[in-house]
């Protein structure tokens, strides 16, 4: 069950079958709580008219299930045991559902990290989350057990602003303002992942037994749909300039950019069906979000629920006012054309309704990486004064799904178009690092000179051909996911004390904040070529983005680095965030990020990389903060026997 409130929100975890619904506006009974009922369930099928594999469903929805409530909602969200469930489809794994971007100031028990602040949810077990949700914006729920959300245990959280908060719409539009803010509460979610013909779990035994991280995706989806794209042989080669790449559009697996431990590598252990494009797949349906011309502005709020590739997005015609990125208000002034979006991340974005009655645009994810092309396409209808569609969608080309007679501000592999593509301008890119990036509301991190209490320095890398890393051997889920959680005091006293042993001690992933309101500077080390850069995803509140930079990190502190470079930081209005991209390392053998948060949460607070496969790798650090206050609910707390 999952309770929200000021509007109590009660949704039921059900593991089994249930109404199917896209979008589900959650109301408030006359005591402020909102029942939702939320069924999780297994079974074969095929979102992008491919062959069929093992998914998992929210409320018989892959990849669609969206719940909207109201900020300042207390959430309970209740796993029932299977046993009670024996007549409906169960799933036969273990998992957690963490609730991404919320803070959980007072409930990090309810966190979603197995092993860490909960442990695993099993078959026939019973659990209940409960948590209040005192910020708005786009958030999404997702299984945190090993990669069951590539498998589609994902779902939208649209939490819409209360009436009172500042919202940035009259640096829009001030004569639309209130349309704007209208749009916001009818916001269209749309969640993006890429998609794979293979479940989670076999693409892990793939990679266990060639030594090669499979890297190609077959599709993209929207709200868990989409189309398989085949464009033809001269089109890939002329996108690869001289590059082995498949019919998918993917650098084969015996490709020495793709190996990067050769002497184990064993590409013949790789199924090539993996990187061969499915032509019988082109044409089935595409996502379509339908508006209404006469409301004259609608908002499009997007996740990134994905685990392999960071996403450029943009709407044909449509310029883009990014307000909100990760849930938070930003300062935007100008529209632009397409964004970039990481794996976890979301963007919200209002579009001015300037199209005709029945005219349909297409909306475009391209994926954004070296080793793979791929984009994906959704419908943006506008419906027509009858009723019916008057737009003809057609087949641009050999391999395309029927698309839109309308014009892209971004290529096939997600590049910015330009006035030599036709475009009347040069097409536009939200910089997300940029002015428009800040804050709305001001929100200053302490200074260059400012005490910094700590200061924690990881080691992004690769310790062989299945692992990655924060530092040293990494935090291995096998290391944790079905342990006892950190968040018991008999787990966690022995890395206070520093008697702590074994593996998780060797991993040098737990770190130790004594305190409170803490200065905290995290200094995210790249040091391996080739990496598109890893999405780093901070749990419980958000961070500051001070500083980036190509090359090596050199310096035992930010106060030391500003005197150094002082242009690469930005302590006056950086980007607030719970995700964001490392710098690529493709034309630098290294890169660095540097981020600064305030400690205001005892508990583990968890920092990862968002991608999947380098969670799943190792790629996870868990900071301890103040844990001698932490106080868990007698419910939560360890059992005495």
């Amino acid at each position: 069950m999952v309770l929200l409130s000021p509007s109590l929100l009660v949704t039921t975890v059900f593991l089994g079958l249930a109404a199917t619904a896209k979008f589900v506006d959650v109301p408030s009974d006359d005591n402020g709580v909102a029942y939702h009922s939320l069924t999780v369930s297994e079974g074969a099928y095929s979102p992008d008219g491919g062959k069929e594999r093992s998914v998992y469903f929210l409320n018989d929805d892959f990849g669609s299930h969206i719940i909207g409530i109201d900020e300042g909602a207390t959430l309970k969200a209740s796993h029932l045991p299977l046993g009670a469930l024996e007549s409906l489809l169960t799933i036969s794994t273990p998992f957690t559902l963490h609730s991404h971007g919320i803070h959980q100031r007072d409930s990090i028990w309810m966190d979603g990290v197995p092993g860490v602040t909960q442990k695993a949810i099993m078959p026939g077990e019973t659990f209940t989350y409960e948590f209040k949700v005192e910020q708005s914006g786009m958030y999404h729920m997702h299984a945190h057990y090993k990669a069951l959300q590539d498998d589609g245990m994902y779902m939208g959280l649209l939490v819409r602003p209360s009436a009172d908060k500042q919202k940035p719409f009259a640096q829009i539009s001030p004569e639309d303002q209130d349309l704007i803010a209208k749009a916001e509460q009818n916001a269209n979610a749309v969640l993006l992942a890429d998609y794979r013909r293979y479940t989670s779990t076999e693409l892990q035994t793939v990679w266990d037994e060639s030594n090669i991280e499979p890297l190609c995706a077959n599709a993209i989806l929207f709200n868990g749909q989409g189309s398989a794209v085949c464009p033809s042989r001269a089109e890939i080669d002329a996108m690869a300039a001289g590059g082995n790449y498949s019919s998918q559009g993917c650098l084969w697996p015996n490709d020495p950019a793709v190996i990067a431990f050769p002497d184990v590598a064993n590409p013949d252990a790789v199924p090539l069906e993996i990187y061969e494009c499915d032509t019988n797949a082109v044409n089935s349906p595409l996502y379509t979000i339908e508006v209404n011309k006469e409301d004259g502005w609608a908002v499009l709020d997007f996740v990134n629920a994905g685990g392999l590739w960071q996403l450029q997005v943009s709407v044909d015609e449509h310029p883009l006012w990014i307000f909100a990125v990760d849930s938070e208000y930003v300062d935007v002034t100008e529209p632009v054309d397409s964004f970039a979006v990481n794996a976890g991340s979301r963007f919200q974005a209002a579009i001015k309704l300037d199209g005709q009655a029945g005219d349909a645009f297409n909306i475009r994810a391209a994926a954004l990486t070296g080793v793979q092309f791929l984009s994906g396409y959704a419908i943006l209808q506008y419906s027509s004064a009858d009723g019916g569609n008057t737009t003809q969608l057609v087949s641009p080309a050999e391999g395309y799904p029927a698309l839109a007679n309308s014009t892209a501000y971004i290529s096939y592999t997600g590049d910015s178009l330009t006035t030599a593509d036709g475009l009347a301008e040069n097409a536009t890119a939200f910089n997300p690092s940029g002015p428009q990036a800040a804050p709305f509301v001001a929100s200053v991190p302490p200074s260059s000179d400012a005490v910094v209490d700590y200061t924690f320095i990881y080691d992004m890398s690769r310790p062989n051909a299945t692992r990655y890393a924060m530092n040293a051997t990494g935090l291995h889920p096998s290391m944790y996911e079905d342990s006892d959680p950190l968040v018991w005091k008999s787990v966690y006293q022995p890395f206070l004390d520093g008697s702590a042993t074994g593996a998780v001690a060797n991993s040098h992933s737990i770190e130790v904040v004594d305190k409170l309101n803490a200065t905290i500077d995290l200094i995210i080390s790249v040091t391996y070529a080739k990496s598109t850069g890893h999405p780093i995803h901070k749990h419980l509140n958000k961070f500051w983005v001070i500083g980036s930079g190509t090359g090596l990190w050199n310096w035992t502190s930010v106060a030391d680095a500003v005197k150094d470079i002082p242009d690469s930081f930005n302590f006056n209005n950086p980007p607030l965030r719970d995700g964001f991209n490392t710098p690529s390392t493709f034309t630098s053998d290294a890169s660095w990020l540097a981020l600064r948060y305030i400690s205001d949460t005892a508990g583990p607070s968890t920092l990862h990389c968002h991608l999947s496969q380098h969670l799943g790798g190792g790629m996870l650090s868990v900071a301890l903060q103040d844990m001698e206050s932490l106080r868990l609910p007698a419910e939560f707390d360890q059992p005495s026997s």
